[in-house]
């Protein structure tokens, strides 16, 4: 007995420290814990899923500070140009594509995320087995925790290819355990969410949108069918999402970025009523001397006239160069939270699963009510396929330029990561996959053989 509750206790520990706003790095246990004592009743079981939450939004490679993967993969891709100039530096090596698996940023992001994928599993294994909830508010707490552990699993697999994929809070195994292979953990995917789907309305636990709602797993099911290549489901899943009276497009484009957006599907909380979300801070140019700036392949993507343009970048000055410029509220912040989804995601994911049924043109015109929204001119209807593939590809690198590593996504999924060569002179084929961190390796074999680098 005594065991047990030491076993309780120290998940206990973990939680809460996992839920300091400072992220204090911790390890993790060396055996199985057991929780069935650890969450009694549903404010404790609350307490615990928001610290994941926390989790997500402060310390993962969901968020908009310097180490989250719209920096990262913006920088490795053509989005951001990298001043630092500094060869030892975390962004010179993303942006001249230069990792190797001895470098320790790979070592943080991926530890960081299994470290959350653990305390998700932990959380999801001790709802299981309380006996203080009701089977409706274990269905609710597991819906909204699976949501999390896919949202890690699905970026992992797209970055490092196939990837360990566990369930289990059992340590000693975790670390022996084997790749699954990418088309797996998509599968694993995609049973969760169909699992979670059934459970969520399309209510909101929160008027602000701060947790996903059955419209959130819709779309997440119609990204992972894309990977996939299921298009007929993709296009099933996003049509949902676009004809739910709950959204629709923000015209204003200086509104999209709003904390009552309209087009907002899923955005973080603020760790304080005025705190600055990441992105602010991150790519708001405050002295000559800022670490990156956006590239000049990005800036040229653009007319002159295109709204985005306008809304959505600032120059710091000519002879320093530009800044995203999404969130504009980089102090004293009371109408902004980082957004991770919004419906404008679905009108590109819709036009790539038509382009690949062979129907370009339905794929224009979703694609053309995003250019029409931005004031430019609008596509032709009798683009060929590739054509209309590529103008997609470009009107997605305008839209989503440093949103959770989007671009890097795309160009992947579409097989044009080689685009990346006319701008990136040290981009390769292999870059398509980030290497294993050397430490990983040497712990677990079984993630042998090593990505080529």
């Amino acid at each position: 007995m005594k065991k047990k509750q030491n076993k309780s206790i120290l998940l206990i520990v973990i939680l809460l420290f996992i839920s300091c706003e400072s992220m204090i790095q911790i390890d993790l246990p060396s055996d199985q814990i057991n929780t069935e004592n650890v969450f009694k009743d549903k404010r404790s079981a609350t307490s615990a899923l928001t610290n994941l939450y926390i989790n997500l939004r402060e310390s993962s490679i969901y968020s908009g500070n310097t180490q989250g993967i719209g920096t990262f993969l913006g920088l490795y891709t053509d989005e951001l140009q990298d001043l630092s100039n500094s060869p030892t530096s975390d962004h010179f090596l993303f942006y001249n594509n230069v990792l190797e698996p001895n470098k320790s940023v790979l070592s943080n992001l991926w530890n960081t995320s299994y470290s959350h994928i653990y305390a998700i599993n932990a959380f999801i294994n001790g709802i299981t087995q309380s006996t203080g909830i009701s089977d409706q508010e274990k269905e609710q707490f597991i819906a909204e925790s699976t949501i999390l552990r896919v949202l890690y699993y699905q970026a992992l697999t797209q970055i490092f290819g196939d990837i360990p994929y566990t369930t289990s809070t059992d340590y000693k195994v975790n670390t022996k355990i084997k790749k699954t292979q990418h088309i797996e953990v998509l599968k694993f995917i995609e049973q969760d969410l169909l699992q979670a789907v059934e459970i969520l309305s399309y209510n909101y636990r929160s008027s602000n949108k701060y947790y996903p709602n059955k419209a959130v797993v819709e779309l997440m099911l119609a990204k992972n069918y894309l990977l996939q290549k299921n298009y007929h489901k993709a296009e099933y899943y996003a049509k949902l999402v676009l004809n739910n009276p709950l959204y629709s497009l923000e015209n204003d484009l200086s509104k999209v970025f709003k904390n009552k957006a309209k087009s907002t599907l899923w955005q973080f909380s603020n760790s304080t009523v005025t705190a600055a979300t990441y992105e602010a801070r991150n790519y708001t140019m405050f002295i000559s001397s800022w670490p990156y700036k956006l590239s000049t392949p990005l800036l040229n993507s653009f007319s002159n006239n295109d709204l985005r343009k306008v809304n959505w970048i600032k120059e710091y000055s000519p002879s320093i160069g530009s800044y995203a410029y999404k969130y504009k509220n980089a102090l004293n912040n009371t109408d902004e939270c980082s957004i991770l989804f919004r419906l404008e995601e679905v009108f590109f994911i819709l036009s790539e699963s038509l382009i690949y049924q062979e129907k370009e043109k339905e794929a224009i015109t979703y694609l053309n009510i995003i250019k029409q929204r931005a004031g430019i001119t609008l596509l032709p209807n009798n683009l060929n396929k590739e054509n209309v593939l590529l103008a997609m590809l470009q009107e997605s690198y305008k839209e989503f330029f440093l949103e959770h590593g989007r671009r890097f996504f795309d160009l992947k999924r579409n097989n044009k990561l080689y685009l990346l060569k006319t701008s990136k002179p040290n981009w390769q084929d292999k870059h398509a996959l980030l290497p294993y961190p050397e430490k990983e390796l040497l712990i677990n074999p079984n993630l042998n053989p090593q990505n080529e680098y």
